[in-house]
């Protein structure tokens, strides 16, 4: 089983990589929707708490890949599992891109949906 899903891991980073860039979500409904990550991932994705990650900054197509394993249970995590379980894609659309442009890296043109 943990062998399939490391497959259908891979096959999911090959698309994407080799796919189209991610289109564009709605940063300022991300915006909105953040509300509920700020416990963990701090205000405007900047954490304090060093057992979670900072969001802010991170390439749109990456947050996206990442809340989609969560969704999928691809990626396990007692708190983010049924967190992503609730996004719709348009959810995770629009908090992928709300978070990949605000923070230190947005300035450095790190918000493309796409993943190099």
């Amino acid at each position: 089983m943990a062998g399939m899903r490391a497959m259908t891991g891979a096959m999911t980073l090959l698309m994407l990589l080799g796919g189209a860039p991610a289109s564009a979500g709605d940063p300022a409904a991300g915006a909105r929707k953040a509300g509920q990550c700020v416990a963990c991932h701090g205000e405007a994705g900047v954490s304090t708490n060093p057992l979670f990650p900072h969001l802010a900054g991170q390439r749109a197509g990456y947050l996206q890949l990442q809340l989609e394993a969560f969704r999928t249970g691809e990626r396990y995590h007692p708190l983010m599992t049924p967190m992503a379980q609730a996004l719709t894609p348009e959810d995770m659309n629009d908090l992928a891109t709300y978070f990949s442009s605000v923070g230190p890296l947005a300035d450095a043109g790190q918000v493309s949906g796409d993943i190099p």
